[in-house]
């Protein structure tokens, strides 16, 4: 191909490139439409709001890493997908942290979710998630981090009792979980029954069991007391006084 023919080549490529790049640009290929996935509750007028001129660029050229640092700066987002949809969608697929239990600490309150990471740290106590942690040294806070406690066995527990209760779909009926001294569980219900349970052994097991007694002293109407579950063999009720 000589020279000239060459030239006119690279032209035509040229102004196909330009032409087509031009017809992206074209208003009916900008985000107009916002389809949200996963298990946010944000709905399209939120994102729209939060992301607000990133959104006003072509469907196909949306700068995605910076949409996702858009929602890096909220703790109870874990993480977002973005796709395109041809010509004028995007689609949002969210994952949200849950809310599963709030630790106690010196300076109020900090809800976390299963995993123990910070979502909102508060001092009222309308935004506390039940079952309330206490008896636990938290030294440094950082939201969207996992809490930072001085001895990490006793995390590890708390991770463990949480994961078991919510398994056991005991999360409504535990209102309190307080690590005592000799770093034994000890759990209350919102109507004032306590649960021991020892350090953490076989927690699987005993909370099956757990939920088993808690709906025979409901039928019995009984609202008080302690279920000792600290050792081997079936658990034991004893009345307060």
């Amino acid at each position: 191909m000589d020279r000239s023919k060459k030239l006119i080549l690279i032209s035509v490529i040229s102004g196909l490139v330009i032409s087509f790049a031009a017809y992206l640009t074209l208003p009916a290929f900008q985000v107009s439409n916002i389809i949200v996935l996963g298990n946010s509750k944000m709905t399209p007028e939120e994102i729209e709001s939060r992301l607000n001129i990133l959104l006003e660029e072509n469907t196909f050229l949306l700068d995605k890493q910076k949409i996702k640092e858009a929602f890096s700066s909220d703790p109870y987002i874990e993480s977002v997908e973005i796709s395109s949809k041809f010509p004028e969608t995007a689609i949002f697929n969210i994952k949200k942290r849950q809310a599963v239990a709030t630790v106690k600490f010196s300076g109020g309150f900090l809800v976390i979710d299963e995993n123990g990471a910070v979502l909102e740290s508060t001092q009222e106590l309308s935004k506390i998630v039940k079952p309330l942690i206490s008896g636990i040294e938290v030294t440094q806070v950082k939201l969207g981090e996992k809490l930072d406690i001085e001895n990490q066995d006793i995390f590890g527990l708390i991770q463990s009792v949480i994961s078991n209760v919510r398994s056991a779909k005991l999360l409504n009926n535990i209102s309190q979980i307080e690590i005592t001294g000799d770093s034994e569980i000890l759990m209350t219900t919102p109507q004032g029954v306590n649960v021991l349970l020892g350090k953490g052994e076989n927690l699987n097991e005993k909370m099956l069991i757990l939920n088993q007694i808690l709906i025979d002293l409901h039928e019995k109407k009984i609202y008080s007391g302690y279920i000792d579950m600290r050792y081997d063999g079936y658990p034991v009720y004893r009345r307060t006084k």
